[in-house]
């Protein structure tokens, strides 16, 4: 087990927290079976058959994770490709004075100041966006709900970076079971790097990342509740585990933030990418102020 878990007292419950440096980080300290000893009757990182997983063994998803997977790699890129759509990211109004301009400042003008008229100018909200991602899902998820979300994601990331916005992008395993949170993070990409459709690829659409990878670090946690072994937790709701961000993350009350849930919260139902990603879209806004929309799917090139 993990001897470096911090514990955070959080309303009425006792959050298990672990943080990973990277996904190589994360990958390099699943590899072992120093397991909870709860979980010692269900193992679910190794016994879960391939109909759940997606894939024949634990060594066969680390392995696809580690080394990037091929398999249906071009054709989620063909896919990502097909989403030609104009993303807005929220913009505010901000004043900039000169000797000439659209209207006066009348506070400027009575003080004597010669650059009283006013120049309104969009400027973009933050250089700087945080994702937060929950990779946690339940049992009847599928693999086109899974594989939609990871693409539209991906493809937010893309697209707000080339408009000119760093992006971080931290993920997220947060599932609950009575008054115990196991809460494991794995930044997935920070805004100094590049991104890297073919590392992600895995992490982001492939069932096995969470129901061999994550169940097994989650294997690895000092959780207490031996309930954990049935089922490996509730998969907290959009609401709950933004209520938790707000009190535990520092840069989660800042404006420059979307927080992406399940594929069902985020209502994602796998049938059509394009209605997938107004879907996804829609379910975005609606979590803000109307006046300050995040984002805004207007245009389709």
């Amino acid at each position: 087990m993990y001897n470096d878990v911090q514990l955070i007292n959080y309303e009425d419950y006792l959050v298990y927290k672990k943080e990973f440096i990277d996904l190589n980080d994360f990958l390099l300290n699943i590899k072992d079976e120093n397991i909870n000893p709860i979980f010692k009757n269900t193992f679910a990182s190794k016994t879960g058959d391939y109909s759940f997983t997606e894939t024949d063994s634990y060594e066969t998803a680390w392995n696809l994770c580690r080394f990037t997977m091929d398999e249906g790699f071009n054709q989620f890129m063909h896919n990502f490709n097909k989403l030609k759509y104009e993303i807005v990211y929220f913009n505010k109004l901000t004043n900039n004075y000169s000797p000439v301009g659209f209207s006066p400042s009348v506070p400027r003008y009575l003080l004597g100041i010669p650059t009283t008229m006013i120049n309104h100018k969009l400027e973009k909200n933050d250089a700087t966006i945080n994702i937060y991602m929950n990779l946690a899902y339940n049992c009847y998820e599928g693999r086109k709900q899974i594989e939609n979300r990871g693409l539209i994601v991906l493809y937010l990331v893309d697209f707000l970076e080339k408009k000119g916005f760093k992006v971080n992008l931290n993920t997220y395993e947060l599932s609950r079971v009575q008054d115990e949170i196991c809460f494991i993070i794995i930044p997935l990409k920070r805004y100094y790097e590049k991104i890297n459709f073919k590392k992600l690829y895995f992490p982001i659409v492939h069932p096995s990342f969470l129901r061999r990878l994550l169940f097994r670090a989650k294997e690895k946690m000092p959780l207490k509740n031996y309930n954990w072994s049935y089922g490996y937790g509730e998969t907290m709701k959009y609401d709950c585990v933004t209520n938790f961000l707000k009190f535990y993350e520092q840069e989660f009350n800042k404006n420059s933030v979307i927080y992406i849930s399940t594929p069902s919260e985020m209502n994602i139902k796998g049938n059509s990418l394009v209605e997938d990603f107004k879907n996804f879209i829609t379910i975005i806004n609606s979590k803000y102020d109307v006046t300050e929309e995040k984002i805004k799917q207007y245009k389709y090139k």
